[in-house]
């Protein structure tokens, strides 16, 4: 896959996720009703309580906002199909102006979803001068209206969940320079339930002239506050620099959003300007009906009967918690409780076995929390009774320690995830055995030396450059540099059955590596621009399958061996431990084969997220007589015209020059191959990694393995003006690992085209069986036949923070300030 579809990359990564739980039977799961009571639901022909509805209040089934929309739909029809730009309803004139008491005689404005109203108000209040700093966990709604911000020049930044103290930080460093500064934050987050600092926002809104606030309190409406009108208004009265939005759909029991603000004239504006009322469809009669009807209710007394009544079910299942120590996330006295689980497959396990139990309830997994921060959210409303919430919390008590036993966890393991204590959990449930894993011999060893060569080159000598001799190449070459990026750790797993056959073996290394390292070249320009002045900014400490400097398969596994599956969960765990006892932030397990579901499966239940890498490329069977043969057997009609014009009628203005075994060339000469792989270096920011070490280039010098082939013009004083490095396995494979250009020959000459032209001469020549032809570049590598490999890497971190997601925030112009504290978690879409 190119680096130009590297914006697909996120989107694949959580359609990995989400579809995993969706063949796991955990989402997208559809009710069978043909009626529903606001208690139960049919799932599989069975009734079950449901704990996953966001209607606290339980209004979706009364009466009278059924009533209501039945009224408006007999009066006014099923739709009124025009833009508010041209006309409207009626009904809106009444409900607004019901909003208007409720929201305590402030103006307000009503579109047909949440998500419409923030893209309605945010691209008309934010003007190109304003500086927008978004908290890291704000809704995704927020975050996709903001991208209509950023596509005008608004310059947007990001800030750690809730951490007032930095964004006072960002305000005092940008005293004059912005009209406006507006921080973007959630009343009430959707998923571990808790809330935003209000007092803390406030203090600030009072304290900085140009600081303003806009607040998505979607889950905070109804249940709290005045007449209902939200958490946020209920611990403080809607501030001249807030805006305020809400949702209709869920507290509330119909369905909208509402922009709340005291400026009458950016109302108007909104409304005139706002793209969601000019050139989108309007809310519905049927949903003004209902909207009225609920609006009415809350405007009297009978709204804090309601609210009281669901206080009391919150504090009885705080309380049941309390008393079971479940292992609550966050607690608060919100309808969200989550129940900390750990592993994906820890929260597939427990939802299923409640769903038996006859409870229907919902579990977080990435991107909504972090990769490892799986739970279960149990949302409180007045539809449940006091025994629904008893009974569900006393099956979670069962068979927690049942489900832990199952899946071979801990509350230990649970309470790492998270980085939470969870004490009283841990004594209440030690008495919880793990699951024996397989009977199985672990060689884990520092050094290639202490490993048998015979078993690693016929395990992994067949893929690329780690051989056994490749990673003794590896050890030598990135050990005692004065740079700390090119000092790594080395670890070789080999892992037997007990007839000592090999059931998987791989290598790891501790190493630091930039965190854009796979993220866009764009996103990873602007971040260079950071590194100029910080040369480790957004570089973290990594445990990765392989390393930097391989490609291929760097994992073996016995697939057809019973104990595979115990043998690779072994592997997760020692390069966890490693993880932990370095400081690493995280494990990789790169270049996995992007369809192979099996595994991929596997990873994702065992808390890994799947990022897809750009393509690799591979030429099988270089076994060809000559260059016709070649262009026949191997190149499309097109590719064969481009190797004959672009290739062909270039060679003639080469000298090509390969070294092999004791090169003996001079310091001058190694300097001009530096210099040369130091151009490409600098402008190949698709894979960002750190330059290789001076050291690499003084050891291939004398490497028996490793080759350079050198171009050279045709002219008196013969310039090099490419340059290509090169690894011949133990298996008879050729590895181009790294080039080097000078670029004022690329068009002109074709001496990037010629360099790969002439790795397949070599592996040609050396009668190879595969050519690797590395990453990047596919448009140019497809011209001579390739295979094209679709790879991927499991990332398992302790937050969400990975490759990623950091480039594609900042590829979106957001800056992320204070790398040790970044924790980017995704939203939930509902």
């Amino acid at each position: 896959m190119s680096k130009t579809k590297s914006s697909n990359k996120f989107i694949n990564t959580i359609d990995e996720c989400i579809s995993n739980g969706v063949n796991n039977g955990i989402f997208q799961v559809s009710v069978e009703d043909q009626i529903l009571n606001g208690r139960e639901v049919t799932i599989n022909g069975r009734k079950v309580v449901s704990f996953g509805s966001c209607s606290y209040l339980g209004l979706e089934t009364d009466d009278r906002l059924k009533h209501g929309a039945i009224d408006a739909t007999l009066r006014y029809g099923t739709q009124y199909s025009s833009s508010r730009l041209f006309s409207s309803c009626n009904l809106y004139e009444e409900v607004e102006s019901l909003f208007y008491k409720i929201f305590d005689n402030h103006h307000s404005i009503l579109a047909a979803t949440t998500t419409l109203a923030h893209l309605g108000a945010l691209p008309v209040m934010v003007q190109d001068d304003d500086l927008v700093i978004l908290d890291h966990q704000v809704h995704g709604s927020v975050q996709l209206a903001v991208q209509q911000l950023k596509a005008r020049g608004t310059k947007v930044e990001m800030i750690k969940h809730n951490r007032m103290d930095l964004l006072e930080d960002m305000i005092k460093a940008n005293p004059n320079r912005y009209n406006k500064i507006w921080y973007m934050a959630d009343g009430l987050y959707s998923m571990y339930g808790d809330y935003a600092p209000l007092k803390d926002i406030a203090y600030l809104l009072d304290k900085y002239p140009t600081f303003h606030v806009y607040i998505d309190d979607a889950h905070g409406m109804s249940w709290a506050g005045k007449n209902g009108n939200g958490y946020v208004l209920s611990q403080m009265p809607l501030h001249p620099k807030m805006v305020l939005t809400t949702s209709l759909a869920k507290g509330f029991g119909t369905g909208g959003g509402v922009t709340v603000l005291h400026d009458k004239e950016m109302h108007r504006k909104i409304l005139t300007c706002g793209s969601s009322y000019t050139f989108s469809g309007p809310v519905q009669p049927p949903m003004l009906g209902a909207s009225i009807a609920s609006a009415k209710i809350h405007l009297t007394d009978e709204i804090y009967l309601l609210q009281n009544k669901l206080a009391q079910k919150i504090k009885m299942t705080r309380n049941i918690i309390d008393q079971y120590d479940l292992p609550l996330v966050l607690p608060s006295d919100s309808p969200i409780f989550y129940l900390g689980l750990g592993l994906p497959r820890v929260g597939y396990n427990m939802v299923k076995r409640l769903l038996d139990e006859g409870f229907y309830t919902n579990i977080g997994i990435f991107p909504g929390v972090p990769v490892k921060c799986c739970g279960l959210r149990l949302a409180i409303t007045n539809g449940q009774s006091d025994e629904d919430i008893k009974n569900v919390l006393e099956a979670f008590h069962y068979h927690f320690p049942r489900v832990l036993e199952e899946e071979g966890q801990t509350v230990e393991n649970i309470s790492a995830n998270f980085d939470l204590p969870f004490e009283q959990t841990s004594k209440r449930y030690t008495a919880v055995s793990v699951k024996e894993s397989a009977d199985l011999d672990i060689q884990l060893e520092p050094t290639i030396n202490n490993i048998d060569k015979t078993l690693w080159n016929d395990s992994l000598g067949d893929n690329g450059t780690f051989d056994w001799e490749g990673c003794k190449f590896l050890e030598e070459t990135y050990s005692n540099n004065p740079e700390q990026e090119n000092n790594w750790k080395f670890h070789y797993l080999v892992i037997r059955d007990q007839k000592k056959q090999p059931v998987l073996a791989t290598f790891f290394t501790e190493l630091l590596c930039k965190d854009d390292m796979i993220a866009s070249a764009d996103a990873s320009r602007q971040i260079e621009e950071d590194r100029k002045k910080d040369k480790y900014f957004l570089t973290s400490k990594v445990v990765m399958m392989g390393s930097l400097l391989s490609v291929g398969d760097h994992l073996y596994i016995d697939r057809k061996h019973t104990s595979w599956k115990p043998a690779v969960l072994e592997m997760i765990r020692i390069m966890n431990e490693v993880k932990i006892k370095s400081g690493a932030t995280a494990v990789q397990l790169r270049d996995i084969d992007t369809n192979d579901t099996e595994l991929s499966d596997f990873f994702i239940k065992e808390g890994l997220v799947k990022i897809e890498m750009p393509d690799t490329h591979v030429l099988h069977n270089a076994d060809w007589r000559n260059e016709e043969e070649y262009m026949m057997k191997r190149l499309s009609t097109k590719s064969r015209w481009h190797f004959r014009r672009n290739i062909l009628d270039k060679r003639e203005h080469y000298n090509v020059v390969v070294l092999t075994g004791n090169k003996n060339v001079k310091a001058e000469q190694i300097n001009e191959w530096r210099r040369l792989y130091k151009n490409v270096k600098d402008k190949s920011l698709n894979i960002n990694t750190y330059e290789l070490p001076a050291k690499y280039f003084e050891n291939i010098v004398n490497h028996p393995n490793w080759e350079v082939v050198e171009l050279r013009l045709k002219t008196e004083d013969q310039p090099l003006v490419a340059v290509g490095f090169s690894y011949i396995s133990a298996k008879n494979n050729y590895s181009i690992m790294a080039v080097g250009m000078d670029y004022t020959y690329v068009l002109s000459h074709g001496c990037y085209r010629q360099s790969l032209y002439q790795s397949v001469v070599r592996a040609n020549e050396l009668k190879c069986g595969k050519l690797y032809l590395g990453m990047d570049a596919s448009i140019e590598k497809k011209k001579f036949g390739v295979d094209v490999i679709q790879k991927s890497v499991f990332v398992q971190a302790a937050d969400n923070f990975n490759m990623e997601l950091i480039g594609a925030v900042y590829s979106q112009q957001q800056k992320i300030t204070r790398n040790d504290d970044l924790k980017l978690i995704g939203r939930e879409a509902a």
